[in-house]
């Protein structure tokens, strides 16, 4: 099958799962022609309208914020949602400009795709539950989103350091807000010097929303091949975000037998649970310091939490299974 995945290329996680799905596509046999376009399409999509398709098109697969501008008639679409700004629980961590920008264009955006597309796909139950309660459309399909267990492996260790070192904490992702930037710092003061967080990005970047903490390493920016080390090195991912699609770096993070301690809030629960990590109440600096306390005090501890990690990896985010879910729906469109 000859599939059409045009794209604005942002340098999110939204661009690396659309590349993935690309790969693993053509890796099946399909023909997949991959387009990206500049990000400041982002606010004006309705210009992209003029793009031709590839020749012999059968079907494409779209985001749900730019989705109807590459709606063709003949070419069943399929749009994915992947990150739903629209959910209202996101609302405090947005700026006025933000707010006025999601709620006045990207809500229309959302609507025009999804009514324009044979099938709305969601990267979560969660966020399945937002679009249709949110934007009046019906229940989007859900398609769990995945990560390459394959390249996402644990390194081989076994426990935490128990003493040996600093316990070593991970954060990935661009610092903001709604990523739970500002409860970094009061979160390592409180866990003291026993304690070390590495974090991705800048610490220029990060100075908005609180100086950094003496345990706090900016790792800047980094590869593919290094964040998976960086995931192999910790010994908790360490995700206090207050909303999310479902996150590609919980994901990883299981992948790589690393525990994580996420706030219980949005999609986190479809990945995180007790046996992989632990859940707090949002903005609950304290139950964040226990969680990380609990999880790294004792080696068979981590160790268990470790190999459960890999499991439900492995059973539930593998890219295989998101490719067969994939590969069934857009034979599906293409035959109606």
């Amino acid at each position: 099958m000859k599939i059409w995945m045009p794209y604005l290329a942002a340098g999110t996680g939204a661009d690396v799962s659309t590349q993935y799905l690309a790969r693993g596509l053509e890796e099946r046999g399909h023909t997949v022609v991959l387009q990206p376009f500049s990000r400041w399409f982002e606010p004006v999509p309705w210009l992209l309208r003029a793009v031709k398709p590839p020749e012999g098109t059968e079907a494409s697969i779209t985001n749900t914020w730019n989705g109807f501008a590459f709606a063709r008639p003949g070419i069943p679409m399929i749009t994915v949602d992947r990150l739903f700004v629209l959910d209202p629980a996101l609302t405090p961590y947005k700026s006025p400009l933000q707010g006025i920008y999601h709620n006045t264009f990207v809500r229309r955006f959302v609507t025009a795709s999804a009514r324009r597309a044979e099938v709305v796909v969601a990267v979560s139950e969660y966020t399945a539950d937002m679009i249709a309660r949110t934007i009046g459309v019906c229940r989007p399909k859900v398609i769990l989103n995945a990560v390459d267990t394959e390249f996402f492996t644990p390194a081989g260790r076994t426990g935490a350091p128990n003493g040996t070192r600093p316990i070593c904490l991970l954060h990935v992702g661009k610092p903001s807000r709604r990523k739970g930037a500002d409860l970094l710092p009061p979160i390592m003061k409180s866990l003291g010097a026993g304690y070390q967080l590495y974090y991705t990005g800048s610490e220029s970047a990060f100075s908005e929303y609180g100086k950094p903490a003496p345990n706090m390493t900016s790792l800047g920016r980094l590869s593919q091949e290094e964040i998976r080390d960086q995931y192999r090195r910790a010994d908790v991912l360490l995700f206090p975000s207050r909303g999310e699609g479902l996150a590609r770096a919980i994901m990883e993070a299981l992948a790589c037998g690393t525990p994580v301690v996420a706030a219980n809030i949005s999609s986190m629960p479809e990945a995180v649970d007790d046996h992989v990590g632990r859940l707090c109440p949002p903005d609950d600096i304290p139950s964040f310091v226990a969680a990380i306390k609990t999880l790294t005090s004792d080696d068979k501890i981590w160790q268990q939490h470790s190999n459960a990690a890999r499991q439900r990896a492995e059973q539930r985010f593998c890219l295989n299974r998101l490719l067969d879910e994939f590969e069934a729906l857009l034979a599906g469109v293409v035959a109606r």
